[in-house]
């Protein structure tokens, strides 16, 4: 039986909470997404207590993308930063390195979305996403992740362009998103292992 929160413990109510909503979109990322009732049963609360951390479930689902892109793009971040590491160690010296940390960023994300299949789907293509209110700004989830990689592919290629995210960049994302997706629903096709697949969208999209 879950142990009460003390009063003031509201953080630890919101994760849990958080943490409720996410397992039951992932295990059934299909679906238009639970209901605050089922939320409130998941993580052991009465419905009531959902009302104290999120006025419906909208904002819920908000604060649950928010924080899952969150991880997607601390995973890019550490991937990019790795490279850079390795970069000024000597391990991918001269014009190598900048094209070394698009490629940890590709990786990184291809990486990501098969360790993680129900929640990639969930963050890209689930019918659960939470709605933009009338007459507000669009949403800008997902924009720090795809920053990691527009910025790792502007040291790359510094004649991009000023347009943000770049072209290439939303061409490497674009294939990247469709290979994952291909790859986990047609395992039988005989693909070749995914580095070699991003080497060879980097081949296409990084020449000078």
């Amino acid at each position: 039986m879950r142990t009460r929160n003390p009063r003031g413990h509201g953080e630890r109510l919101r994760a849990e909470l958080l943490a409720a909503a996410g397992e039951l979109l992932e295990e059934a990322a299909e679906v238009d997404g639970p209901s605050l009732r089922a939320v409130a049963r998941a993580a052991g609360v009465a419905p009531q207590s959902v009302y104290l951390q999120f006025a419906d479930m909208n904002e819920l689902l908000g604060a649950l993308f928010e924080e899952r892109f969150a991880e997607l793009a601390a995973e890019l971040s550490a991937a990019a930063s790795g490279a850079a590491s390795a970069a000024a160690s000597g391990d991918a010296p001269g014009a190598a390195a900048p094209r070394a940390r698009v490629r940890a960023v590709c990786l990184a994300y291809c990486s990501f979305a098969e360790r993680r299949p129900g929640l990639y789907r969930l963050l890209f293509s689930s019918p659960a996403l939470p709605r933009r209110e009338p007459g507000g700004p669009a949403p800008q989830r997902g924009m720090p992740a795809l920053k990691v990689l527009d910025d790792a592919v502007r040291e790359c290629l510094p004649s991009v362009g000023a347009a943000v995210p770049s072209s290439t960049t939303l061409c490497l994302w674009a294939a990247m998103h469709g290979l994952v997706l291909l790859r986990g629903d047609r395992p039988n096709v005989g693909w070749p292992d995914l580095e070699s697949l991003i080497d060879e969208q980097l081949a296409a999209h990084l020449s000078a």
